[in-house]
């Protein structure tokens, strides 16, 4: 019987598994890895996307007439991986259709998705009950509608949403409740207020939400809230539209806090109503925002709230109807104390407020953290 010769231990190469049989000089080697390359290795993201031994799909500058299902947890990485969508200059773009992600722990960075226009669409699709992805750093050319998902603990950032005339919505949560979802320091552009419903929209009993730092220019409405619970909407910066509230709590939410935005040339800044047949908004508080050159600054309209909305130590100025309004048939009166005016000697010499409005005291400067008189 022919006597076998001893193997060499596995040597570990690079991170790839060499055997080597003693003597014979012959190695064999795995030729699997990790990370796939689109096209130099797979021709489509998809079929690498569908090889399960690829966890990071790297896909090169290039268009891809493709809309790719994502059924498992991966990595895609466009060739703008880990740069800002926000700033970066144009070229060396990967350039797909969309993504319909299927399943958790999914992130899509450096891309540019050229979404569709039919508005019961959209550019990124993730409507199943998953949870755990990651958008970011992608260019959404956005004729239509440019993100819809149901999943949760999902964050949206550094992306860049550029809307034609046609668009309808950006990013919308619906039909199913989710939680725990963060969108932000993207930028919003290009849309028609007329046609547009908002950039941000939760819709079906969301809790947890962050909006954050987000740009928003001429689309109108960077948010509209209905049914949510835990809502912050903060750091924002809107160049608004005099057809559109920029910040619209919709009916039905809870414990909405809107802090440090700065809004201007809206119809309205901030908007409290109840035009859907939902309950009256509950806890909404209203801080340290410079709502400026808009219609009404702080609007409250009929049915729009079961309790006080809370508006202290903002800056309200030059809005050309009101800086604080309030619905006879609001629901209850807005406390709008401590906040500055533009005028030493506060609204009427400033902005105006309406009935139904506690205004006093009031800033005398226009630092927010001093005390009011």
């Amino acid at each position: 019987m022919k006597a076998i010769r001893k193997m060499r231990p596995l040597l570990i190469v690079g991170g790839v598994v060499a055997l080597t049989a003693a003597g014979s000089g012959v190695s064999f080697a795995s030729t699997r890895s990790s990370a796939c390359n689109v096209p130099a290795r797979y021709p489509t993201i998809l079929s690498a996307v569908d090889d399960t031994g690829c966890k990071t799909v790297q896909v090169a500058p290039g268009a891809y007439t493709e809309s790719v299902t994502v059924s498992r947890s991966l990595t895609l990485q466009g060739a703008q991986a880990g740069q800002d969508a926000r700033s970066r200059r144009a070229g060396r773009e990967s350039v797909v259709n969309g993504f319909t992600v299927k399943a958790d722990n999914v992130t899509v960075d450096g891309f540019t998705v050229n979404g569709p226009a039919d508005q019961g669409s959209a550019g990124l699709v993730m409507q199943g009950a998953n949870s755990g992805e990651t958008i970011q750093n992608n260019i959404f050319n956005n004729p239509g509608r440019a993100a819809s998902f149901t999943t949760s603990r999902t964050v949206f950032r550094r992306n860049a949403v550029k809307n034609t005339a046609t668009a309808g919505d950006g990013f919308q949560g619906n039909s199913t409740a989710v939680h725990d979802v963060t969108i932000a320091d993207n930028n919003f552009s290009g849309a028609d207020p007329s046609k547009y419903n908002a950039d941000v929209t939760f819709i079906e009993g969301d809790k947890n939400l962050t909006v954050s730092g987000n740009r928003s220019t001429g689309d109108g409405t960077l948010v509209a809230l209905f049914k949510t619970t835990g809502a912050k909407i903060t750091g924002n910066t809107v160049t608004g539209s005099k057809s559109s509230s920029a910040i619209y709590i919709g009916g039905t939410d809870h414990a909405v806090t809107v802090s440090d935005n700065t809004i201007s040339d809206a119809g309205t800044a901030v908007k409290v109503a109840n035009d859907f047949g939902g309950t009256p908004n509950s806890a909404v508080t209203i801080t340290r925002n410079t709502l400026r050159r808009n219609q009404y600054g702080v609007n409250v309209a009929k049915g729009g709230t079961s309790d006080p909305v809370r508006a202290n130590r903002n800056t309200i100025t030059g809005n050309a109807l009101y800086g604080v309004f309030n619905d006879p048939a609001a629901g209850a009166d807005t406390d709008a104390t401590c906040n500055w005016w533009g005028d030493v000697r506060g609204p009427g010499h400033g902005d105006k407020v309406s009935a139904n409005v506690t205004y006093k005291p009031w800033l005398k400067l226009s630092s927010l953290f001093l005390g009011c008189h």
